[in-house]
């Protein structure tokens, strides 16, 4: 009897330390995107830019100032922050590009096409630029591929959004 009272304290203290790691955990990355959306929004107060539409992922943020034409891209790298501010009259062409790791004819038939994607990204062309600037939405080392189809959404509205706003 002792020994399973002692089994049964042994999963208890187990499971608790874990959910207190876990907890931990969630703190840390709630933590850490409020301060990047801090930091997104004073380095919209700064440079005077009002978000028409934004957007939050994982380790990005992205904001739109419609009527001033700027877009606002804050991305997270080893723990500061990357701003950069597009002016979309020197934007030449939007599009979507999707990677996929090599696909055997094989596995194919057996797999699903998302098991093969690598990334999502929204590429925008600049003036005068001869690479893109890239915003990743999907990766799939750090995102899951249940996200897939939201994240291809999201970046599909962006893209849609964004090429209006060239062509007019």
């Amino acid at each position: 009897m002792s020994h399973l009272f002692i089994a049964a304290l042994i999963v208890l203290t187990v499971t608790g330390i874990l959910l207190i790691l876990v907890i931990m955990h969630n703190n840390q990355i709630k933590s850490g995107r409020n301060s990047m959306l801090s930091f997104f929004r004073d380095i919209a107060s700064v440079n005077n830019l009002s978000f028409t539409g934004q957007e939050v992922l994982q380790a990005m943020a992205l904001g739109l100032d419609g009527p001033n034409r700027q877009l606002v891209i804050v991305e997270e790298k080893n723990q500061t922050y990357d701003p950069q501010i597009i002016d979309l009259r020197e934007v030449t062409a939007c599009r979507i590009k999707k990677v996929y790791t090599a696909i055997h004819s094989n596995a194919y038939k057996r797999s699903r096409s998302e098991d093969y994607l690598r990334s999502i990204a929204l590429e925008l062309d600049l003036k005068g630029q001869t690479s893109p600037v890239v915003v990743f939405f999907y990766r799939n080392d750090q995102n899951s591929i249940h996200e897939i189809r939201e994240l291809e959404t999201r970046v599909r509205n962006w893209e849609k959004m964004l090429s209006k706003m060239l062509t007019a």
